[in-house]
């Protein structure tokens, strides 16, 4: 069985150097249907501005327009995890994951880099490990993800994770 990694996070920014709120993350095995495990993770915010990391302000509007139920979980100050315990539980969760998927190329893994990278620690991967849905899913078979709660970070992790599935059965055949 393999052991795949998606990877989903919440932000305050679009930049490498974005403030997370929230990282969900799911093991699947792309050949099998279901989830494996998860981990959901609320970043302290104090901690990444003590890094500088960005805040932007169109993000923030953004999110104001957002389902106030999915909004208060981002925010909410309840549960948050400092930075340097929320990396090592992550860093914990991603080992012996045989590839790293995100939905998108450019966002969710370049963001984890890039605080690995202020932090000082080895990425959990190698740059041929990285996978990216949209790709995938641009092939042309439909990726029938489960309708749910966007952009709550776990959530997405999980419907992207089974759509993954969804398009490898297709290819299968």
């Amino acid at each position: 069985m393999q052991k795949h990694l998606m990877l989903d996070l919440e932000t305050l920014s679009v930049a490498p150097d974005a403030v997370i709120l929230t990282l969900g993350a799911v093991h699947f095995d792309p050949y099998s249907k279901g989830i494996i495990d998860e981990l959901y993770i609320k970043f302290n915010i104090d901690d990444q501005d003590l890094l500088n990391r960005s805040v932007d302000p169109l993000t923030l509007e953004w999110w104001n327009k957002q389902d106030p139920k999915i909004m208060e979980e981002a925010f909410s100050e309840e549960g948050r995890t400092p930075l340097v315990d929320a990396i090592e539980q992550f860093h914990k969760f991603a080992q012996g994951c045989n590839k790293f998927w995100s939905h998108g190329a450019v966002f969710d893994l370049m963001i984890m880099e890039n605080l690995y990278r202020q932090l000082k620690k080895e990425f959990p991967w190698k740059f041929w490990d990285l996978r990216d849905t949209r790709t995938l899913f641009d092939l042309g078979f439909s990726p029938d993800m489960p309708k749910g709660s966007l952009h709550n970070a776990l959530e997405d992790a999980k419907r992207q994770a089974i759509g993954v599935q969804n398009v490898y059965r297709q290819l299968k055949k």
